[in-house]
């Protein structure tokens, strides 16, 4: 009994990671934060079929995305213990549960969110599974329809819960448009030895430290945007003006991310900005 108890463990464990849970919970509560800035009124059955829907679709689409890297992922010291790399997880294993998980989601969000969150969810599926994943390895410029389809599921949210995108649902994501190109440049650059060796050209050449500058204090002006557009609450404002700076600074001393440990730094503050920065909108009052 307490070998089948193993065996169950290990292969949970093996699907959660197949699916970045933790990534997956974070995108999916950036919809939620969406849905509730949306909604004059909570229904939490609603809610909860938006958030389950959501975490379905995500959860398949990164399944998806180590099916389709997992020879990459094999060369990559941060990778290679992945469940596709170390054979725990077969590639059709895996593309089967990733295809069926993300029929699920979007079926769930066409039938309980409507239309638009759907067709939204559909949208961000294709650009993540069939654009973002296939450039990585040949232009910087993936990472720009890598953040689109990341930012996305805030739209989905919002619409969900009133049935329209107005300028805050915008706000909202371009908050975490933004946000994605420091965060996805800060890992680039603290493993650069793993993603020089496989090819994945995701650092901008010659001009990164301007760029991820520009990036975050756009990402800083959007979180700002609340203040002009709506009646943003001061606790939002204040908190804005906090966590800006700090990931700002962050920015600047990434510099051209040669240097492992700024480069671990900006990561790190990007990990703990998000979550904070979404805490604030959803707190900080429905005008954020």
């Amino acid at each position: 009994m307490g070998a089948l108890f193993d065996a169950v463990k290990a292969r949970t464990r093996d699907y959660l990671q197949l699916a970045k849970a933790r990534l997956s919970l974070t995108v999916a509560l950036a919809g939620v934060v969406g849905y509730w800035l949306g909604a004059s009124a909570i229904d939490p059955s609603h809610l909860l079929w938006f958030a389950f829907g959501t975490l379905l679709l995500v959860a398949g689409a990164n399944a998806f995305n180590q099916v389709l890297e997992r020879e990459i992922d094999a060369r990559m010291r941060r990778t290679a213990q992945r469940p596709i790399p170390t054979g725990r997880v077969t590639p059709s294993e895996a593309a089967f549960a990733a295809g069926l998980a993300s029929a699920a989601g979007l079926l769930v969000l066409f039938l309980e969110s409507g239309f638009v969150a759907g067709a939204l969810g559909l949208f961000a599926f294709v650009v993540y599974v069939f654009l973002y994943t296939p450039m990585k390895p040949r232009s910087s410029w993936s990472t720009l329809p890598g953040a689109v389809a990341g930012a996305v599921p805030t739209l989905m949210g919002f619409s969900a819960a009133s049935g329209t995108l107005s300028p805050l649902a915008w706000c909202l994501f371009g908050i975490l448009f933004f946000w994605q190109f420091p965060h996805t440049w800060a890992i680039a650059a603290t493993y650069r030895e793993d993603y020089e060796r496989v090819g994945n050209r995701a650092l901008p050449a010659g001009m990164l430290a301007g760029w991820t500058i520009l990036a975050t204090a756009a990402l800083v002006l959007t979180t700002l945007l609340p203040a002009f557009v709506s009646d943003a609450s001061r606790l939002y404002t204040a908190g804005a003006l906090v966590l800006g700076s700090a990931i700002l600074v962050s920015a600047v001393r990434f510099g051209d991310g040669r240097h492992r440990p700024q480069a671990a730094a900006l990561l790190a503050t990007s990990l703990l900005y998000l979550p904070l920065i979404l805490a604030l909108v959803a707190f900080g009052g429905r005008g954020f």
